[in-house]
């Protein structure tokens, strides 16, 4: 019985001991595998940012654009040979938060480090006036961006929405920008880029395709995106749900005093399991341009209807400010969960906006101020 015992303690101690020498031998392979991973990026990280050639001397001439934004920059040098890797050059560049590039002609070399040629690319001289410039204004949809910048450019604003809607450029567009995902293609979504283009004034010499005018207003908004990474994590929300929400806060704002509040509304509605019931997103589902919402409107289709679908449209319906994003990532704490909108007036040159807690309280403004719109309506006709 002792012997039998002592046997199988022998036993059961050899294979603790291969357990372990096993279980060595994963960690040691593991370990290995992550080093040699580690070494692997570090290498190439570090040969991303050498000069291409260190014993060049010839001088290679580089011409930045006005309007030219970190990503045109990059790859114009790329085109030239003056840096290994464009996205690496890009994403250093954000990394090192650099921006003050000026337009001009430069002489560059091969030998130069990428941190050379940012100082250099920060000392140019400004180049003469923009042949082109175009302001694209906030709270706009797609259709007035496409006809503004056809009237600044001389495109015709059917070519310019052909590119804009092209998926296979939306999808070198995901790849491109870490800002955009998938979302921007769901079905249902009537402009993948809706929201993106950074509402701002851009200036342009002439030849810019309208793409390089598109991704000049891309890179804009993927600052805005940057800056505020840990607040989009921090939010739950995906930064396609923050400009969704954005640009509705940015269609119902009388005023910059009003964002936040009526972030705050619609994040209590969202909280509470309510519909955000917001006009502009039924006006943008219909491609109506008007404020009289009819009850044939309320019952459309549309993805973007927030009185028939719950949560958060399906896409921005407008150009979104830097305001607006940071009022959806910060509301105002507030205990209202209604406002009614009442139109430009004498006395409020931008409209006022009406909050209120209860349905009933909400409902009295509506039955009051409601004509005021019709009245208002008919007025811009005249």
């Amino acid at each position: 019985m002792e012997n039998e015992w002592k046997k199988n303690a022998e036993i059961e101690q050899k294979r603790r001991r291969t357990s372990r020498r096993i279980t060595l031998i994963i960690l040691s392979v593991l370990f290995t595998i992550f080093l040699v991973a580690g070494a692997a990026i570090y290498i190439f990280l570090k040969s991303s940012l050498e000069p291409v050639n260190e014993e060049a001397t010839k001088s290679v001439k580089v011409e930045i654009p006005l309007g030219a934004g970190t990503s045109t920059i990059s790859s114009i040098l790329k085109e030239k040979d003056l840096i290994a890797n464009e996205t690496i050059f890009r994403y250093y560049v954000r990394y090192k938060n650099e921006s003050s590039f000026q337009a001009g002609t430069y002489t560059l070399t091969q030998a130069m480090t990428p941190d050379e040629i940012i100082n250099e690319l920060k000392t140019g001289t400004v180049m003469k006036a923009a042949d082109v410039k175009i302001t694209l204004p906030e709270g706009i949809t797609m259709d007035r961006q496409i006809a503004i910048i056809a009237k600044a450019t001389g495109f015709k604003a059917d070519s310019i929405r052909k590119s804009l809607t092209d998926e296979a450029y939306i999808k070198t567009l995901i790849e491109k920008y870490p800002m955009l995902t998938d979302e921007v293609t769901k079905q249902g979504v009537l402009y993948s880029l809706e929201g993106y283009l950074f509402p701002a004034t851009y200036e342009f010499d002439k030849g810019k395709s309208i793409n390089q005018i598109a991704e000049t207003m891309l890179d804009e908004m993927e600052k805005i995106y940057d800056a505020n990474a840990d607040a989009i994590k921090k939010s739950g929300m995906t930064f396609h749900e923050v400009l969704s929400l954005g640009s509705m806060v940015e269609r119902e704002a009388a005023t910059p005093d009003d964002r936040r509040e009526i972030a705050g509304v619609f994040t209590n509605r969202l909280n509470d399991g309510m519909k955000l019931q917001s006009d502009p997103t039924v006006w943008y589902g219909t491609g109506e341009n008007t404020a009289l919402t009819t009850l044939k409107d309320l019952e459309n289709n549309s993805k973007y209807n927030t009185y028939k679908y719950e949560g958060i449209p399906i896409g921005p319906i407008s150009t979104v400010s830097e305001d607006s994003i940071l009022a959806v990532l910060n509301p105002k704490k507030t205990k209202y969960v209604y406002f009614f909108a009442r139109p430009p007036s004498d006395k409020n040159p931008r409209g006022q906006i009406l909050y209120e807690e209860t349905y009933e309280e909400h409902q009295r403004n509506v039955v009051k101020y409601k004509p005021e719109w019709v009245e208002y309506e008919a007025s811009k006709e005249q």
